[in-house]
C-alpha cells in the first residue's frame, strides 16, 4: 500500500514539474511574441527619447554575427547594440535575456540599462494609444524587460534605494498612466526591494541578536548536563574572529524560535562528535539541508569577479584548513560596478572551510586511535552519501578534511579496510571530474531534475578562468561569446536552487551540528593533534619496553 501511494506522489510531482516547464515556455514565447527583426535593431540602438525611426541596416559595429550551417549567431557588439539585441524577436528563447542580465555589468551600470529600457519606453509610446507595429513591440517588450530584470536580479541590482526611486518614478509617471501591467510592476519592485533588504540585514549579522543569546544562555542548564567536549578544544579556537566573516554569520541557522535555545552548549559540557549515535546517513542528510539553506541565497552574479574578491586556489596548509578572509586583490575588478565585498560568494567559502576545519578538528582530538578509525569511517561514508545524492559541496568538505596534511598522518588510517578507503579514492575522483568541465554537472535530462549542491569554490574557480583576458576587441566591440560562456556557467546556480532535497529537517541535530562547527571552525590543527597521543605513532624504542614488560609478566605467572 505504500509503495502504491509513493509510486503515486512520484508520477504527480513529476506532472507537476512538466507543467511548472510548459508554463515557464509559454512565458519565454510570449515575450518572444513582441520582438523585432535583427536588421531593425543597430538604428534602435542608435535611437534616443524623442525620436524612434526603425530602419533595416546592417552595420558590424553594433552586432557582428557568425553564420555556420544556416544559422546566425551573436559574436559581438557595442554596449547599445548589447542592449538592442534584447529587442530581437528570438532573444528570449535563444536564453540571450537570461544571459545578459547576468552578465550586463561586464560593459555597463544598473543606471545605464535602465535609461536604456525608460527611453526605449518613452520613444514607443510618444505617438499614444495608436502605435504602430514596430512601436508596439518596443512598449511591451520594455515591459516585458522591466518585468524579467525585477524579478530575477532584486537581490543584487536593487539594493540601492536610489535605482529603486529611479524604477518607481518611471513606473508612477509613464508606464502606469499607459498600461494597467504598471501596478503589478510596482508591486514586484516593491517586493524585491523589502526582499534584498532584509537579506542584506541578514547577511551582515556578525552574531546572534541580543535577544537570542539570552534565550541561549538562560536554557543551558537544561541542555548541558548530557554533553561534555574536552577542555583542550576551548583552549585552541581561539583565533580572533574578524567582523565582516565571523563564523556565526557565515553559518546558516538551522532554526527559529524555541529550537533557539538548543544551540546554546557550553565548552565544557558537549559531547564529542566521535561519541554521538547518529549514523553516517542521518548526519550527511542534515548537513545537506544546513549546505541547502546557505546556497539558496545565492545569486548567480555572485561567482562573477571572485578574483578581485580575494578567491583564489586553495594552498594546503599543515596547520589550519580555515585560512583569515584573503584581502581584495589590489585593482580593478573585471566589472563596471563593483558589488560589495562581503558577498554570498565569500559566506559560502567561508562556511565550507569551517565545516572543513570542524572535521579536521573532531578526528584529531578522538581519545584513541580505534575511535579516530571509527570516525573517519564515518566521515568517508558522509562523504559517499553527498556525493551520491549530489551535495558535491559537504563532500568536497569532507574531502578537504581528510586531506589535511595532519590528519593524512595518523596512525589510525592503518586501521580502516579497504573497502572504506576506496571511498576516499571515489572522493578524489569526483573532485577530479568536477574541475575537468565547467558544465559537468549539466549532463542529461534525468540529472537535471535532481537536487544538487556545487561546490561554491570550485564553480567561482571555473568562472575564474573565463573571465581571463580581453573582454573586447579591437574595435571595441564586447565579445559576447566569451560573455555567454561566463552567464551559461553561472546560470547553474539558479538551475540549481529550482529543486530542493526532501529531507526532513532534525533541528536537534542540526543545532549540535551548527555547535559544533562554530567552536571548532577556527581551531588550530597542528595544536590540537599535539596535545592528543593518539595521533602519534608509538616510537620503536617504547614499542620494545612494552614487549618486554609484557613478556616479564607472562614469565612471572608461570613461576
Amino acid at each position: 500500500m505504500l509503495s502504491k501511494l509513493k509510486s503515486q506522489l512520484d508520477e504527480l510531482r513529476s506532472k507537476v514539474t512538466f507543467l511548472d516547464c510548459v508554463k515557464k515556455y509559454l512565458e519565454v514565447l510570449s515575450v518572444d511574441r513582441w520582438g523585432l527583426e535583427v536588421s531593425l535593431l543597430p538604428s534602435l540602438a542608435v535611437s534616443g527619447r524623442d525620436s524612434c525611426e526603425l530602419q533595416s541596416s546592417d552595420n558590424p559595429s553594433a552586432l557582428s554575427f557568425s553564420v555556420s550551417k544556416g544559422k546566425s549567431t551573436l559574436q559581438a557588439g557595442s554596449r547599445l547594440g548589447l542592449m538592442a539585441y534584447l529587442y530581437a524577436r528570438n532573444a528570449a528563447v535563444e536564453g540571450y535575456i537570461q544571459q545578459f542580465l547576468y552578465t550586463y555589468r561586464f560593459f555597463c551600470t544598473p543606471e545605464q540599462f535602465l535609461q536604456f529600457i525608460m527611453e526605449k519606453f518613452s520613444c514607443a509610446t510618444r505617438g499614444g494609444p495608436n502605435m504602430s507595429g514596430d512601436m508596439e513591440k518596443i512598449f511591451h517588450r520594455s515591459l516585458d524587460l522591466l518585468q524579467l530584470w525585477v524579478t530575477d536580479c532584486r537581490s543584487v541590482d536593487f539594493r540601492q534605494r536610489s535605482l529603486v526611486e529611479a524604477v518607481e518614478n518611471f513606473l508612477n509617471t509613464e508606464v502606469v498612466p499607459a498600461y494597467s501591467q504598471g501596478e503589478a510592476l510596482l508591486h514586484a519592485l516593491h517586493t524585491c526591494h523589502a526582499s534584498s533588504t532584509d537579506t542584506q540585514r541578514k547577511g551582515s549579522s556578525t552574531g546572534l541578536d541580543e535577544d537570542d543569546s539570552v534565550c541561549l544562555h538562560s536554557s543551558l542548564e537544561d541542555l548541558c548536563r548530557k554533553w561534555r567536549i574536552p577542555r583542550l578544544v576551548e583552549s585552541s579556537a581561539s583565533t580572533p574572529k574578524q567582523k565582516a566573516f565571523s563564523i556565526s554569520a557565515a553559518l546558516p541557522m538551522p532554526c527559529h524560535g524555541s529550537v533557539m535555545s538548543s544551540l546554546c552548549l557550553q565548552s565544557e559540557e558537549q559531547v564529542p562528535f566521535s561519541q554521538n549515535e547518529y549514523s553516517a546517513q542521518h548526519i550527511a542528510q542534515q548537513l545537506t539541508l544546513l549546505q541547502q539553506e546557505m546556497f539558496q541565497g545565492c545569486h548567480p552574479v555572485h561567482f562573477l569577479n571572485s578574483r578581485i574578491q580575494g578567491v583564489r586556489d586553495k594552498v594546503l596548509s599543515p596547520n589550519k584548513n580555515v585560512s583569515q578572509p584573503i584581502p581584495a586583490a589590489g585593482g580593478r575588478g573585471v566589472l563596471v560596478q563593483e558589488g560589495a565585498a562581503d558577498t554570498f560568494l565569500q559566506r559560502l567559502l567561508t562556511h565550507a572551510d569551517s565545516v572543513t576545519n570542524w572535521i579536521s578538528a573532531e578526528i584529531v582530538i578522538c581519545d584513541s586511535v580505534k575511535s579516530q578509525a571509527a570516525l573517519l569511517t564515518k566521515y568517508l561514508w558522509i562523504g559517499k552519501h553527498c556525493y551520491k545524492w549530489r551535495n558535491f559541496a559537504t563532500a568536497m568538505q569532507v574531502l578537504g578534511a581528510l586531506e589535511n596534511v595532519i590528519v593524512r598522518q595518523l596512525p589510525a588510517w592503518k586501521h580502516l579496510t579497504s573497502k572504506v578507503l576506496e571511498i576516499l579514492e571515489e572522493l578524489r575522483a569526483v573532485q577530479v571530474f568536477l574541475k575537468s568541465d565547467d558544465l559537468c554537472l549539466m549532463g542529461g535530462q534525468r540529472t537535471q531534475r535532481r537536487p544538487t549542491l556545487p561546490s561554491a569554490h570550485i564553480l567561482a574557480m571555473h568562472v575564474q578562468q573565463l573571465e581571463i583576458g580581453a573582454f573586447t576587441l579591437t574595435t571595441g566591440a564586447y565579445k559576447w561569446n566569451k560573455l555567454r560562456s561566463i552567464a551559461k556557467v553561472v546560470s547553474q546556480v539558479h538551475a540549481f536552487q529550482e529543486t530542493l532535497y526532501p529531507y526532513k529537517p532534525d533541528r536537534d541535530l542540526q543545532a549540535y551540528l551548527h555547535s559544533r562547527i562554530t567552536r571548532l571552525a577556527n581551531s588550530d590543527i597542528h595544536l590540537l593533534a599535539a596535545d592528543n597521543d593518539a595521533n602519534f605513532q608509538q616510537s620503536s624504542e617504547r614499542q620494545t619496553r612494552r614487549i618486554h614488560n609484557t613478556l616479564k609478566r607472562v614469565k612471572a605467572t608461570f613461576q
